[in-house]
Formats: C-alpha cells, structure tokens, sequence
C-alpha cells in the first residue's frame, strides 16, 4: 500500500506485433496507437456499464471537467482536438501514457495530454479527475464543448472491431 500512497509505477501493457497495428490502424483509418484503446472499448462496452457522474465549472476563457470514477472502474477517454491539463484531485488509477505504456498516479498528479492522444485507465479506489481547457468563446453548454473539443470516433469502428476478429481470440484477449 505505501508504495500506491508514494510513487508512480510503470505497468506493462501488452500489444500485438508493430506490423499488425500498423495494418489494421491503416485499414480502419486511426492512428496505430489508438488501436488497442478502441479494441479495450469495444470488449468493454459489452459489459454492463457504470455510471460517471460529471460536473462542468467555467471561469473567463477556461473549462474544467471533473470526472467521478468509482473503484474498479475500466474506462476509455475521448481523443481531443487541443492539448488540455489532466490533474488527479482524489484516488489512484493506472492510466496509459502517450508512448503506450501506463503509470500508476494519484492526488497531485498533473500532466499535458497532448491533442489527438486517446487513453485508457482503471481506477484502483474511487477517483476525481479535472481536465482543465481552454475556452475562448466562454461556452457553458457541455455538450456545445464536447463537440468543439473532442474527435469522434471513425463511424462503426466499434462494430468493424468486435465483427472483424470475433473468430480470433487473440485478437479480443486483453
């Protein structure tokens, strides 16, 4: 436990070979990196889901979101236009970096995530995350923001995941 309370630790995170990332990124039009993310998504959302309370604050030019993650949740993050703070106000969790591994972070962790940068974490206790973004129109409709501020995902890439290597267990092992 002192170790969860005290440091950041890399955990290793398993991928296919290069080559078959960069084919089927390639085919399904998504940067290679996402891949594994997309395919975590797609096993995830055949799993009962959970509710992640969100609160929306807004102050001259800035928005923050503020996420609610319960103990033991596996999520995925929307991949973003800008470049936004990611801070961890409350809890642990294990959460993927931009070179594909993933750190374990808790209270007073901070850090840039890049534009078009796509993560995946599991919250080891209950959670508060904020990502702070810049917000020079100073909108307050929260879903006006998710819209100017996030990418969506390509159309069916869920479905083209889970229907194109069903037959191939490797492919859905995690």
């Amino acid at each position: 436990m002192d170790k969860i309370e005290t440091e950041q630790q890399e955990v290793l995170v398993t991928h296919d070979s290069d080559q078959d990332i960069q084919k089927i990124a390639k085919q399904l039009c998504i940067p290679a990196e996402h891949l594994p993310i997309y395919r975590l998504e797609a096993k995830l959302l055949t799993l009962p889901q959970v509710n992640i309370p969100v609160e929306h604050a807004f102050c001259n030019g800035i928005y923050a979101r503020t996420v609610h993650i319960p103990a033991y949740t596996v999520l995925t993050g929307a991949v973003h236009k800008d470049e936004s703070f990611f801070v961890v106000r409350k809890g642990y969790l294990i959460v993927t970096t931009d070179d594909g591994s993933a750190i374990q972070v808790g209270p007073g962790f901070m850090c840039v995530t890049r534009a078009n940068t796509k993560r995946a974490g599991i919250a080891l206790t209950d959670v508060d995350v904020t990502t702070f973004h810049a917000n020079p129109t100073n909108e307050t409709d929260p879903q006006a923001i998710w819209d100017m501020y996030t990418i969506p995902a390509p159309d069916n890439i869920i479905e083209i995941i889970q229907c194109q290597y069903l037959e191939d267990e490797q492919w859905l092992e995690l």
